[in-house]
């Protein structure tokens, strides 16, 4: 039918998306996305075959039952969590996430910079470790995180956790602040291209801006003889980093597994935001579908 399914772990609760025009397959395991991309013009809802979770029978366990309805009650915008590993394009898809969505963009780094340069209580006490060449303790950045969550604009049109939590200790003080995404995704690249995309990255600078040699070649023989490589961008450094991201992410799951929708981030951009996309968009209408029946 030129759709494909997503299936989050709970007992036979399928949300139905549109694909988007390419041959590729991503075949993924349990909780995770299987996309035959066909086509980018919407079925008639899904095919047609979507059912409100609340009707269909067995369709959610009783706890994932009780956040739906939670969340059709509150007037709050949807929480998300997005994860992958370097070069995957999650910045990319980021920016698209938020541009439609109109949700909150936080990222832990960001905000580590933010905090420092206002010179804020936070700031002060993750300098201090910076300055001594060491990381910066999970308790400091959770606290940020948190602070940042529970601002006006972060609860009214919700937020997108861009890379955060890295470790299972991190998205437990999350858990027990109380802050639960509805939906985790998760960018899923092969590691023969995130290595193509890394090793080939290249910056200017002087104007800040990030080239690749292949995907994005620079203007000019004057600027690509100024562009220089990151320490940590060659390939021996990129698998290393790979493997502590695997690792991590592995961790992070186990908290989210309900919840989680796996992305194929091998194609183009707009192909991975017409998978990620059409999960929200499916997420937003088993919102609608419950705020109904609690209506009803």
């Amino acid at each position: 039918m030129g759709c494909s399914s997503i299936t989050l772990n709970t007992a036979a609760a399928s949300i139905w998306i549109p694909t988007p025009t390419n041959k590729t397959k991503a075949r993924g395991h349990g909780s995770s996305l299987s996309v035959t991309p066909k086509r980018q013009r919407p079925c008639r809802f899904f095919c047609g075959d979507f059912r409100s979770p609340l009707t269909a029978p067995n369709a959610l366990h009783s706890h994932t039952h009780s956040l739906i309805l939670k969340a059709a009650e509150s007037k709050e915008g949807l929480h998300v969590m997005i994860s992958g590993a370097p070069a995957s394009g999650k910045g990319t898809q980021c920016h698209l996430i938020t541009n439609k969505y109109g949700l909150v963009h936080v990222a832990a780094g960001d905000l580590l910079r933010a905090e420092i340069a206002t010179g804020s209580e936070n700031g002060k006490r993750a300098k201090q470790y910076m300055e001594m060449g060491q990381l910066v303790p999970d308790e400091i950045v959770v606290m940020m995180v948190k602070e940042r969550l529970l601002k006006p604009d972060s609860i009214e049109n919700g937020w997108l956790l861009d890379g955060y939590p890295r470790s299972l200790s991190q998205a437990t003080a999350l858990h027990q602040f109380g802050f639960q995404p509805d939906i985790f995704v998760l960018l899923e690249v092969s590691e023969d291209i995130l290595l193509e995309r890394v090793v080939g990255r290249r910056l200017d600078p002087v104007t800040g801006k990030i080239y690749h040699l292949k995907y994005s070649p620079p203007e000019t023989k004057e600027i690509a003889a100024r562009l220089t490589q990151r320490f940590d961008d060659t390939e021996e450094k990129v698998k290393l980093r790979l493997n502590t991201h695997h690792q991590n992410v592995e961790a992070v799951l186990s908290m989210y597994k309900d919840i989680t929708v796996k992305i194929n981030g091998n194609v183009s951009k707009e192909e991975v935001f017409a998978q990620i996309d059409g999960a929200l968009t499916s997420l937003l209408e088993q919102r609608k579908a419950a705020s109904g029946s609690v209506a009803a």
